[in-house]
């Protein structure tokens, strides 16, 4: 059985020690059919940078500004006149195909396909909607146009799905997903999004979820679902890990999941450490769907000391991992600022993450400043006593430049890669 366990004094002896070895040079079609929401790095693209003022967390920021640019490899940026404030209407909780932005606005009664341009958001389409909570559901592209949503009802006693044609901007479906119902007198209840993903290969929707209470948590199950009438064809249950690492806001922010080129699943995966004092002191599992399968590798698990924070694919043979852990970064406790570090995970031979030298160590455990395109990584930091900046690390050669910088003074929050 494939699993691995990182230990913190190996690792440390690494970090004390690492230098780059250079990645694979296979590159994975970035348009491939199990990542319908990476971009094609033929077609011409931009780059959206999300950034916050009044702190930089999921509660106490005041105002969001975006600002497209079209090179992340040199300058420095202002918003200042500059971007557009997008707090009365979006959330950078979103999902982003091809031109647009998609989501459940801001005051929750509708749902929109928005572009951000120079000075303002444009409305493409709306319609009323209330069947989910904004923010708080997963999806899936089926194709092109057809989008999966799926979250809990009002009390979480259910999982609702719902189909939108993004052409038309209309519902073409909705109903409730057939799963084992939370046990009411041990006050069960549905996680809140959960995380779906759409599986071209064998045409399936792999949906992981879990049920609460928090306390009780210790497995998770994987809802193997046909989209053609959200029939659910199998459900697994999956003890190596307490939780995905993803629960409340599906992907809308972070990437939990990945697909390699072969049809491969990987998906984070937590579990409370045993002397937490509070949920957020976590370590990471890694787990696996070999193409096709319709149940967890059992010769695959790869576990860490640290939260994994966020998890993308690399080049299909690693994975670029934003981790969490104040004993890595020297924080004085989880809840400190600048406690999170990008690393490299092998995903063949289990290795010890590698930190990327030449990093510093961050701050926002809700952000997601990494993109991959083009056989680059695009890596941005929010460290304590520089500038934001994005570095460019070269995935052949291991080469890692600093590139756009950021003035001091905003919440650096997400990068985003949209097409003109």
């Amino acid at each position: 059985m494939k699993k691995m366990k990182f230990y913190l004094w190996a690792f440390l002896m690494v970090f004390a020690t690492l230098s780059f070895v250079a990645c694979s040079d296979d590159d994975p079609d970035p348009g491939k059919p199990d990542n319908p929401d990476k971009p094609d790095a033929q077609v011409t693209t931009h780059f959206d940078l999300w950034v916050s003022m009044g702190g930089g967390s999921m509660t106490s920021s005041d105002a969001y500004l975006v600002r497209s640019v079209t090179d992340l490899t040199q300058g420095e940026i202002d918003f200042i006149n500059e971007g557009v404030d997008v707090t009365e209407l979006l959330h950078r909780e979103t999902i982003v195909k091809g031109k647009y932005y998609y989501q459940i606005r801001a005051d929750g009664t509708r749902f929109g396909k928005y572009r951000i341009l120079e000075n303002e958001i444009e409305v493409v389409a709306e319609f009323p909607f209330t069947t989910l909570k904004d923010r708080r559901h997963t999806h899936a592209w089926l194709d092109d146009k057809i989008l999966v949503l799926i979250g809990s009802n009002g009390d979480s006693s259910k999982v609702l799905w719902v189909k939108v044609d993004t052409e038309s901007m209309t519902i073409i479906g909705e109903g409730e997903l057939d799963l084992p119902a939370p046990d009411a007198d041990a006050k069960e209840t549905f996680s809140t999004s959960g995380i779906a993903v759409y599986r071209k290969a064998d045409g399936m929707i792999l949906y992981s979820y879990l049920y609460n209470p928090t306390s009780s948590r210790n497995h998770f199950y994987m809802a193997f679902i046909d989209p053609a009438d959200m029939s659910t064809k199998k459900i697994v249950k999956e003890e190596r890990a307490s939780f995905m690492a993803g629960t409340a806001f599906g992907e809308l922010l972070q990437e939990k999941s990945f697909f390699t080129s072969n049809g491969d699943y990987y998906l984070a995966c937590s579990n409370p450490l045993p002397d937490a004092t509070s949920s957020t002191q976590q370590s990471g599992t890694l787990l696996r769907i070999k193409s096709g399968a319709m149940e967890f590798d059992p010769d695959f698990a790869i576990d860490t000391d640290s939260k994994i924070v966020v998890a993308s694919n690399l080049d299909d043979s690693k994975a670029l991992i934003y981790f969490q852990d104040p004993v890595v970064t020297g924080a004085p406790n989880w809840g400190s600022f600048f406690n999170c570090y990008y690393a490299i995970l092998d995903l063949k031979n289990g290795a010890i993450p590698q930190i990327i030298n030449g990093l510093p160590f961050c701050s926002g455990t809700f952000s997601q400043r990494s993109v991959i395109i083009d056989n680059k990584a695009y890596i941005g930091v929010y460290p304590e006593t520089e500038e934001p900046a994005v570095y460019i690390y070269d995935i052949a050669s291991g080469n890692l430049e600093k590139g756009l910088t950021i003035r001091q003074g905003y919440a650096f929050e997400r990068i985003l890669v949209l097409e003109d």
